[in-house]
């Protein structure tokens, strides 16, 4: 549940790098993956120019294991023509076909990246021909090097997300003191590395299962481009150098740096957050194991989204 946070610094550091992409080329290294075939991603051609649509994975692999599914599934689309970033993520339990047999989307990621970018571009009628995948651990220090968030916490997220601190704090960061870290009131806050980390998991207890998850991710995401954009050069130069290591993508220096300039030719892009399948057009499974919606219902919504700019009839932007 921590590798969509681990994009939102990615993305962050991308955002305002695009203007400094030159000067920031020597201090940024990640994994380029040349095996990547961009030929073979069923991607159904590009439908308008100034708009890159790059699909953003989170994985949790344990080290030594090389097959993983996707913890989270975002398509990132990069709007030139209107100065916008748009997120839109895809629920992991969504229904779909995956190289003719039907199962949860986030199990494509399995095969590897290309029959996930395949399994998106063949679900939903899109373009998508680069990637970048995050699997990290240390997410509450990487918050913490942008300044900490600040967004709304509602009372009913309280008590769920200080449990959460709790198991973080003890369990995997062995700070004694956690209580220091709790959340005490509802409202407009400030939160700290810890507490956004925590706050982001939270799905029980009446806080909205992994549907509300989603949101507060696009919520937290959002707020972290918007603390990066106030970073100076050397800060984001550091932040990015710490981040990017543990980046795998198709995407080579060179050809990320024409996207982001003209992205920043608005000045710092706007945010947008949005989900599929989108309220009132999905159902569970009969075992209640998966969702299930119709596909190309859900491909017109995007196309609505990503290419005309306008939420589709009885949606709402998330976050």
């Amino acid at each position: 549940m921590r590798r969509w946070l681990l994009m939102a610094v990615v993305l962050s550091a991308v955002t305002v790098g695009g203007l400094y992409a030159y000067r920031l080329h020597a201090a940024l290294q990640y994994d380029y993956d040349d095996s990547f075939d961009s030929a073979d991603l069923g991607a159904r051609g590009n439908r308008a120019k100034g708009i890159t649509n790059i699909a953003l994975f989170g994985i949790d692999a344990r080290p030594g294991e090389e097959i993983a599914r996707s913890d989270s599934i975002m398509i990132l689309t990069v709007d030139n023509t209107r100065g916008k970033l748009k997120l839109t993520s895809i629920m992991r339990d969504s229904l779909v076909e995956i190289d003719g047999s039907k199962g949860k989307i986030n199990q494509a990621y399995t095969a590897g990246p290309q029959q996930a970018v395949r399994t998106l571009n063949e679900t939903f009628d899109l373009d998508i021909t680069e990637y970048a995948t995050v699997n990290f651990d240390q997410m509450a220090d990487m918050i913490d090097a942008v300044g900490g968030i600040n967004i709304t916490v509602y009372d009913n997220e309280i008590k769920e997300t200080n449990r959460f601190i709790k198991e973080y704090c003890v369990e995997q960061r062995g700070i004694p003191n956690f209580e220091d870290y709790y959340l005490h009131e509802e409202g407009y806050q400030w939160l700290n590395g810890v507490q956004a980390m925590s706050y982001g998991r939270i799905r029980k207890n009446g806080t909205g299962d992994d549907w509300q998850r989603v949101n507060r991710q696009g919520r937290v995401l959002q707020c972290m481009v918007e603390q990066v954009k106030g970073l100076s050069i050397g800060k984001l130069t550091d932040l990015a150098a710490k981040v990017l290591p543990n980046v795998k993508t198709s995407l080579k220096m060179g050809e990320l740096t024409p996207v982001l300039v003209g992205m920043m030719r608005f000045g710092a892009p706007h945010v947008e957050h949005f989900r599929i399948p989108v309220d009132g057009c999905w159902d569970y499974s009969s075992d209640g194991a998966y969702i299930v919606f119709d596909t190309d219902e859900a491909a017109e919504q995007l196309r609505q989204y990503i290419y005309d700019d306008r939420l589709p009839e009885g949606a709402a932007e998330n976050g």
